[in-house]
């Protein structure tokens, strides 16, 4: 199945059918979504941007937390999560947009999956 504008077409027949319906309009076959249509919707240029930027974020809160919070082990527990959290999603959303989304230059992508795989390894403890 394909979407063309608004409009569904049959990979069976190759009809064309509205773009809210379940199964073709000529041969009954069930329009689905391919995985990868998914996977590139899910890992678009506008949610890796902001995928990364709040993985950033949450990395830059928990040092900020781990810098004035007095060295409390509530505060040191709280800033090695948000730590954690902000490098685990920084890491993922560029090593899963650079592997899925084909409409970026092959250069980028090849260096988001090497950044992302860097930072993931490098907080993960695997060097």
């Amino acid at each position: 199945m394909n979407k063309i504008k608004g409009k569904k077409i049959c990979s069976k027949c190759g009809a064309e059918n509205p773009g809210e319906a379940k199964f073709c309009s000529n041969c009954g076959t069930r329009l689905v979504v391919p995985v990868k249509g998914v996977l590139e919707s899910l890992f678009s240029q506008p949610l890796i941007v902001a995928g990364s930027l709040l993985g950033i974020l949450l990395a830059w809160i928990g040092t900020i937390v781990f810098t004035f919070g007095g060295g409390s082990e509530p505060a040191t527990k709280a800033a090695s999560t948000l730590n954690f959290l902000g490098f685990a999603l920084l890491g993922t959303f560029l090593t899963c947009g650079g592997i899925t989304n084909q409409d970026i230059d092959k250069f980028v992508r090849l260096g988001m999956i090497l950044g992302g795989v860097i930072v993931l390894g490098l907080r993960l403890g695997i060097t």
